[in-house]
């Protein structure tokens, strides 16, 4: 029998996977170390370094202390000499800056540059790119990307560190890729309304019985016990626990 054709769909490569993070003349190299974890934490692995202050920055002390579990992508990154070098091959280059241009290319907030930034990783590599800590990124290279973005900040103290900044801008390229999910809590089996209903019996007849209740004069008391029990959404063994320590007390009296 001839086994099926496989679809491409299943084989086609995730947007995070066609997704490098470009950092541009970077001083420090712990802000390398950082930005290697945050990267992996949000799950992009391609980091490219563009003419870095240090030699062997990925190998410098501070950067593996930084990048903690994520040595793999300093290991990895690629240093090239230019700016060009870094994205001569990618579909789609989005700089990040916060500083206004006078002539720049169309501003796509975060969440709306993530989008397109996912759709284009469908067909080819995207570049996210970074300057450095002290002078961001200079007009020429914004000039040689299609996109600008920035992060949504306080206007009164706006300053991210460049791995912060990194942090924020893969955690939505994570979300918009629905990379990861989190797991659900395991539902736990929740106490039927007659158990519920057969408890405040048992505690009506306890409260009136160690001289608590007035059943002449109830007033509101088990309508406020009903609704904060039913509120609990109390599991049969918690009903029982109660339960029990309803009976012992009516032991001791």
């Amino acid at each position: 029998m001839n086994e099926p054709l496989s679809s491409p769909c299943l084989s086609a490569p995730s947007p995070l996977s066609r997704m490098r993070v470009v950092m541009v003349e970077t001083s420090h190299p712990g802000n390398i170390g950082s930005a290697a974890r945050a990267m992996k934490t949000m799950g992009l692995t391609n980091l490219v370094l563009v003419a870095p202050k240090l030699v062997n920055v990925t190998t410098h002390r501070d950067a593996l202390a930084l990048a903690s579990g994520a040595t793999d992508v300093l290991a990895n990154a690629k240093v090239v000499a230019t700016f060009d070098e870094a994205i001569v091959d990618v579909r789609l280059a989005i700089a990040f800056t916060a500083r206004k241009r006078e002539l720049s290319h169309p501003f796509k907030p975060l969440r709306e540059a993530a989008e397109i930034a996912v759709a284009e990783a469908a067909f080819g590599d995207v570049a996210l790119v970074f300057g450095n800590e002290a002078m961001c990124l200079s007009n020429e290279e914004v000039d040689r990307c299609q996109l600008v973005s920035a992060i949504p900040a306080n206007d009164e103290y706006s300053s991210l560190n460049v791995s912060q900044a990194i942090q924020v801008a893969a955690y939505e390229m994570m979300m918009t890729a629905d990379a990861f999910g989190i797991a659900a809590d395991t539902l736990r089996p929740q106490a039927s309304i007659g158990e519920i209903e057969g408890f405040l019996k048992h505690f009506e007849a306890t409260a009136i019985a160690n001289g608590f209740l007035n059943p002449d004069e109830p007033k509101r008391f088990m309508t406020r016990m009903r609704r904060l029990f039913m509120r609990a959404r109390m599991e049969p063994e918690e009903v029982a626990i109660l339960r029990g320590w309803l009976a012992a007390l009516v032991k001791r009296h």
